[in-house]
């Protein structure tokens, strides 16, 4: 048996539905908002994380190579690909100075494929064992990793990277055009 129904009143199941959806609509947009924001937060530590070990591979490779900046050696070799079985303890010497940033910004580059090429790299050799503080360059940060024979063991080369990050989610990023970036990474030469 059904129930009769009374004219102008609306089954409560409708008017339920109506209300969900009215609710869903306001709910929706703050939870877009805040799902697309975890994942601008989750994309800021990654490149944060990324600029790290990017400027740690830098270090590393600029410590490997600062002290054989220069260098004409048996031992030498112009490229790490000519490093193997034939010569097992060869060590890259870059020419000058210019070269052996080159080699820094290619270690680095490396490391940050996800975030396209990185331009912003600095690197500083220091004899005293600092490294650079504040917004440094080679030019107000150390010597820049001079020319011709190169450093010293236990000379200090630092490497820092910056990078500029925007967020896409349009409501942060109106309220946080962008966020600098860096990551700095120090090593003693070898």
């Amino acid at each position: 048996m059904s129930t009769p129904r009374v004219p102008g009143l609306h089954p409560l199941s409708t008017r339920q539905d109506g209300q969900t959806l009215v609710e869903f609509a306001l709910v929706l947009p703050v939870f877009l908002l805040v799902v697309f924001g975890l994942l601008d937060v989750g994309r800021l530590v990654y490149i944060n994380s990324s600029l790290s070990q990017a400027a740690r591979e830098g270090a590393r490779l600029g410590a490997a190579e600062a002290s054989w900046t220069g260098r004409a050696s048996p031992a030498c070799v112009g490229d790490a690909d000519e490093i193997g079985p034939s010569r097992p303890g060869a060590h890259v010497c870059p020419a000058d100075a210019d070269e052996l940033k080159a080699h820094v910004v290619d270690a680095v580059n490396r490391m940050t494929v996800g975030l396209g090429p990185v331009a912003a790299v600095h690197l500083s050799c220091n004899a005293d064992g600092s490294e650079p503080t504040g917004d440094w360059t080679e030019a107000s940060g150390g010597n820049g990793c001079q020319d011709g024979p190169g450093g010293v063991s236990g000379d200090v080369v630092s490497v820092r990277v910056d990078y500029t990050f925007q967020p896409i989610t349009p409501v942060i990023s109106s309220l946080i055009s962008t966020v600098p970036l860096s990551g700095v990474a120090t090593m003693v030469a070898h």
